[in-house]
């Protein structure tokens, strides 16, 4: 699995299977492990995250959703675990065991329970991606004082694990589904760090930029897609095509200039002042990431045409895998309540 610095496309959109099996085989998930260090932190190493990330989401979506919930994993655990848990990590990361974040309450949601054995977790998680494949998952559970307190689980348990519930049109390969919680230790090996940690700034919305990082090498295959099915089929320099692909270039260098911005100033030394705007900056990236992903990928379909939907067309898969890995909660919400941080350099 090569690795590109600058962008992640060149290669059609590749079979999940593939595209994980070239991961495991270079070492990608350890490699990505690595790169935070023993405080949680990034540092200057923050340019060669964006350039896997994004080279994962550009081979397939799936494994870029598996790669960033890894990497976000290993941030908290080395930014918030105990000596011991960070020690466990590192145990797994050696044997290249894959962990992930989950944060979606099933039905019933994730909760801690009294019980005559002591004090256990219950509920569920959905939308859990990578069951099956992750080993130790990060799950956030609000306790009675409404703060999130986060726990540390082995994942790997079959009778946990339902994929039935995952019934989306994209994004099949990430063995999304429902995690059951019950009976789980509610203890001090599993609790990591202290309740809010979870949701302390700049990690928590700031670090919406990795999978940002991650659309942005799917928008880049797209168009890589494109310009190679014109230029096959002699229709390159035609000038309406030729401005279809050029309107797709732009908002392809428009997602990763911005992801690259937000990943500056979420992952530089951060001050009470700054964070504020960093993580603003990193919301606002998600969203102008969506706004460019979907117009490149409706000039996508108007370049390629019908063809485009066939099943099996190299455009079929990632289009679908991106517009459902787009989405997400309440982002109406999220321009609003960031405007006034974006805002004020203009007032």
């Amino acid at each position: 699995m090569s690795h590109s610095p600058t962008v992640a496309g060149g290669l059609d959109y590749q079979p999940f299977e593939t595209a994980f099996a070239e991961a495991r085989q270079a070492g990608l998930f350890r490699e990505v492990g690595g790169f935070y260090d023993g405080a949680g932190r990034l540092d200057d190493r923050w340019p060669v995250l964006l350039g896997r990330l994004a080279e994962a989401g550009g081979r397939n979506l799936n494994l870029g959703r598996l790669l960033e919930g890894h990497a976000n994993a290993v941030q908290l655990v080395r930014l918030y675990g105990d000596e011991s848990q960070k020690a466990c990590l590192d145990v797994a990361l050696e044997h290249d065991r894959i962990l992930g974040v989950w944060g979606a309450d099933g039905a019933p949601p994730a909760s801690v329970d009294e019980c005559p054995d002591g004090v256990t977790l219950g509920g569920s998680k959905r939308y859990a991606s990578g069951l099956g494949t992750v080993s130790l998952a990060l799950v956030p559970i609000v306790d009675a004082d409404g703060l999130q307190q986060l726990y540390f689980v082995t994942a790997d348990e079959p009778f946990r694990q339902d994929v039935s519930t995952w019934r989306m049109n994209g994004m099949q390969e990430s063995a999304s589904g429902s995690f059951s919680l019950e009976g789980i230790a509610a203890d001090a090996t599993t609790r990591l760090g202290r309740p809010g940690d979870y949701r302390i700034e700049p990690f928590f919305e700031g670090g919406i930029w990795r999978c940002a990082a991650v659309h942005v090498g799917a928008i880049e295959t797209i168009v890589a897609v494109v310009a190679r099915h014109l230029d096959r089929s002699g229709r390159l320099d035609h000038p309406l095509q030729a401005e279809r692909l050029g309107h797709a270039v732009m908002h392809a260098r428009t997602a990763r200039l911005w992801v690259k911005d937000a990943a500056r100033r979420i992952e530089a030394p951060q001050t009470a002042e700054t964070i504020p705007e960093a993580v603003a900056t990193a919301s606002y990236t998600r969203l102008q990431v969506e706004r460019d992903a979907l117009a490149v990928m409706e000039l996508a379909r108007r370049s390629v045409g019908l063809p485009s939907f066939a099943a099996g067309h190299p455009l079929d898969r990632v289009v679908a895998d991106l517009s459902v890995y787009l989405r997400q909660a309440n982002p109406d919400a999220l321009l609003l309540n960031k405007c006034r941080a974006m805002a004020e350099e203009f007032l």
